[in-house]
């Protein structure tokens, strides 16, 4: 697993979090890899709030992610 804080702008806007209340102006996003029992890859990314670490966002993707662009990419289709 990975973690990194980025800014909310770069998922396409600010993300309000229902848990706490609070509009984050930045995020967690976070992804672990795996294999599925066919032994092709798949990941799964998320953003939490930083305040509370409530996720945000989650969205599963095909292959593995090699970096935050990467993750980021998943994130904001």
């Amino acid at each position: 697993m990975i973690d990194v804080l980025v800014d909310s702008g770069k998922l396409g806007s600010s993300l309000y979090c229902d848990h706490c209340g609070a509009t984050a102006e930045q995020v967690h996003v976070w992804w672990k890899d795996g294999r599925n029992d066919d032994g092709l890859g798949f990941s799964q990314v998320f953003a939490e709030c930083p305040n509370c670490h409530a996720e945000l966002l989650h969205k599963d993707a095909y292959g593995e992610i090699g970096s935050a662009e990467d993750a980021l990419r998943i994130l904001q289709s």
